[in-house]
């Protein structure tokens, strides 16, 4: 007797295989639910429209003027994401065979019955393309398919274990099947089904809740029946921190494994898969297997494809600073053209010229490594685009979109499974652990849907927000009344609650648990400890000294090693440097006019800069001008003292070279003022210059800028003056005090020097000059560590 059983996932199907290959006899053939539906149905000369492709379709569909009061953007970027949307609408209309005429007879809003008519047009027109070009779509097979009267034949007895949820097109189905071949379900009642029992019960077939149930759909009839009695052995854990409960869980699976239950008999349920990266990082003894594989998308490849289309975006500059630690050729991005139309080769050709397809091209050099599921997608691109051109940004989207579904499967050996719930349908476990079980998340808040309110899905009879989520909370229960030990884990931090499910579970409330934390954190450090750094060959004299570099090599010689030695440079800032600033607007400030003679000629010179320096027209930009139009009136006051005194501008910006007992020095001065008898070097301070103007403890100073202008200037100009110009602090200027001390201590750290051969780079000891150092990761220091 030609027998089939059909489950509703592979692991099902696998778990039962296994089983059945210790039995004797025949053994009957096995299918999942839904390869059993593809092949109990023929489409008369029709192909299944790609995913991808018949975005595009639906896109020309919408290309009429009614549409346009939906509001649906239709730039094919932005249709995307809305057009998932609108095909899960007409599927599921199919699906539940209710047309859009009795949609309308529901009592919405005033525009419903508009705007319902402009989705019935979209779908007819999308209808037509589909028919034209010999496609057909899931929103269609409902009303256009025949029964595969061949493939039933084949087995004289069908048998359905289900799970969970049939639509009035699978319930058609399968009752056709009944009366061509006996058919039986096995199906498990409870509160949490009870719309599938009524649908049953219309059928003519009335099941007892909360039973084991089994019967004949060709003869109507019940089977066998059986209460289910099973009860739910759980203990239910509260944390603080959701990434408490890694601690806990493998503390749980510990327990179950000495137990005695195998550990290939326990599952870890993830209703959010996304933490899943969390418990690979601490899963430092390889024992999870991850059942839902690792995404293609958190790879170096996939990441690079990304960082490409944000830049091709908007071009901004933090984006293609990304490209650039990426590892780019910026020269080949920019020959590139994001908005030029292309065929699918040309794409796969500019990508491959990046470097970032790891699969051959079809005409192209074998690689050595090659990604199959790659090639795949590849191969399927170039068949199911061979004739559309688009932007090359938007050959970039799609592909993305494509790469996004791969998975790598999870192949170190793990024996303790971790999947979603929706893959516990038809096992069991020994032993189960659940994590996250708080409200909102157990069971899933179901996506808002963006064209029917819960009151038109009641009216229309399709599954409302309440059923999807009955629908979850019957997955839970099956796989918790089939454990032995069950550990349910919730945290609390951020004012979450444990899911009210727990209550309709009969479960207690959780006492608060005591996290071993060192689980997750005592494990030895992966760093390796530095040792200070030796520089055995150094020359002072091969050296061109600055302020600044003479200044870190006396502050910290680790930072002078990492900076000067090493050339590490700084991350570059993505603010505005305000000190920077400062100094661009009046170096242009004093290009045209040597000085001012009143305060209100100078103040809209200053403003006239701000605008053309600053052309950014946001928020931010324009309150950091008033603000700094404030904070320089006192500045333009007392410059304007100044120019009284017979002062006037002669330098700015210049670049100074000279030689100091016997080493090379250079600097960059921001401004010289003459009179008719005096020169005065100005350096502009938009900060703090207590430590650079110290007069006491100069044995600890390190700033000798003003000194080592003094000297390389002294031969040039008579009668030097060297100041401050405190620009935010009303532009008072604050001449340099105790000179001639800092001289002398300048002329003894070049003796120092030049007598120095080799030095080791020692952090220093001033931690407060860490707080603000680029190195300060490096160097294991900061608050944050």
């Amino acid at each position: 007797m030609n027998q089939l059983h059909i489950y509703p996932t592979s692991r099902a199907l696998r778990t039962v295989s296994a089983a059945q290959k210790e039995q004797d006899g025949f053994l009957p053939a096995l299918m999942r639910m839904d390869e059993f539906e593809q092949r109990a149905i023929l489409l008369d000369d029709k192909v299944q429209i790609d995913p991808l492709q018949r975005i595009l379709l639906l896109r020309e569909a919408a290309s009429f003027q009614a549409f346009e009061s939906l509001n649906l953007n239709l730039e094919l970027v932005r249709f995307f994401t809305k057009s998932d949307a609108l095909f899960k609408f007409f599927e599921e209309l199919a699906a539940e065979q209710i047309s859009f005429d009795i949609l309308v007879q529901a009592d919405a809003y005033a525009e419903f019955e508009t705007h319902l008519g402009i989705l019935e047009q979209l779908f007819e027109n999308y209808r037509r393309l589909l028919d034209a070009k010999g496609f057909t779509d899931k929103a269609l097979i409902p009303h256009t398919y025949r029964i595969n009267e061949g493939f039933l034949q084949a087995y004289e007895n069908i048998e359905i274990h289900l799970e969970g949820y049939l639509s009035h097109f699978e319930l058609e189905l399968i009752e056709k099947i009944a009366k061509r071949t006996q058919l039986i379900i096995h199906y498990t009642t409870s509160p949490f089904n009870v719309k599938m029992q009524e649908r049953f019960e219309a059928l003519g077939i009335t099941l007892e809740n909360d039973a084991i149930v089994s019967f004949d759909l060709s003869d109507k009839k019940i089977v066998s029946t059986r209460p289910n009695d099973a009860k739910i052995n759980a203990n239910v854990f509260s944390v603080e921190e959701r990434q408490e409960q890694i601690a806990v869980a493998f503390v749980q699976i510990e327990k179950m494994v000495r137990s005695g239950i195998l550990p290939e008999e326990i599952v870890l349920i993830l209703p959010d898969e996304s933490f899943k990266e969390h418990f690979t990082l601490f899963d430092t003894q390889n024992n999870l297997n991850f059942a839902m594989g690792y995404d293609y998308a958190n790879g170096r490849i996939y990441k690079s494809l990304e960082a490409l289309y944000r830049y091709w975006q908007n071009f901004e500059s933090e984006h293609r600073q990304l490209l650039e630690r990426y590892g780019f050729d910026l020269e080949i991005v920019e020959k590139l053209s994001p908005a030029k139309h292309c065929n699918i080769e040309a794409f796969f050709r500019a990508i491959d010229g990046l470097g970032l397809l790891e699969c051959p091209l079809l005409q192209g050099e074998k690689k050595e490594k090659m990604n199959e599921r790659v090639y795949e997608k590849y191969l399927h691109f170039l068949k199911i685009f061979a004739k559309e051109e688009l932007r090359l940004k938007e050959w970039l989207f799609f592909w993305l979109k494509a790469l996004s579904k791969i998975t790598i499967d999870d192949v170190r050996g793990g024996m303790v499974t971790v999947m979603g719930v929706l893959e516990t349908r038809g096992v069991s476990f020994e032993g189960v652990v659940i994590v996250d079980f708080n409200e909102g998340v157990v069971p899933a808040a179901s996506s808002k849907d963006q064209f029917l309110n819960s009151s038109v899905r009641a009216f229309a009879n399709l599954p409302t927000k309440n059923d999807r989520e009955a629908l979850q909370k019957q997955y839970y229960k099956r796989l918790l009344e089939q454990a032995k030990e069950v550990a349910i884990l919730y945290s609390s931090s951020d004012n979450k609650l444990p899911s009210k499910f727990l209550y309709e579970l009969g479960l207690k409330g959780a006492v608060p648990t005591p996290v071993l934390s060192t689980l997750l954190y005592d494990q030895t450090s992966q760093c390796v400890e530095e040792k200070d750094p030796q520089v055995e060959h150094f020359n002072a004299q091969d050296i061109t000294w600055s302020a600044s570099r003479l200044k870190t090599y006396l502050e910290c010689k680790r930072k002078y090693y990492y900076r000067y030695i090493q050339k590490i440079e700084a991350k570059k800032e993505e603010e505005l440097n305000e000190g920077a600033f400062l100094h661009l607007l009046l170096d242009h400030l004093y290009r045209e006019k040597a000085s001012y003679e009143n305060a209100d000629e100078m103040q809209k010179k200053l403003d006239i800069l701000l605008d053309q320096l600053l052309p950014f027209d946001d928020s931010k930009t324009a309150y950091k001008k008033l603000l700094w139009k404030e904070k320089l009136k006192g500045f333009v006051t007392s410059q304007i003292e100044h120019f009284k005194s017979d002062w006037s501008v002669v330098e700015r910006e210049v670049e100074v070279h000279g030689e100091i007992g016997g080493l090379r020095f250079k600097g960059r001065i921001d401004r010289i003022d003459q009179n008719t008898t005096d020169t005065l070097i100005l350096d502009y301070k938009s900060g703090s210059t207590a430590e650079a103007n110290k007069t006491k403890n100069l044995e600890n100073l390190a700033d000798f800028q003003m000194s080592i202008y003094h000297h390389m200037l002294t031969k040039k100009y008579q009668n030097i003056t060297l100041a401050f110009v405190k620009i935010l602090e009303g532009g008072r200027i604050e001449e340099i005090t105790a000179l001639e001390e800092k001289n002398e201590i300048l002329a003894q750290h070049i003796i120092d020097l030049k007598q120095t051969n080799s030095f080791t780079a020692e952090k220093c000891e001033d931690l407060q000059k860490c707080k603000y150092c680029e190195f300060t990761l490096m160097c294991e220091r900061g608050e944050y560590l």
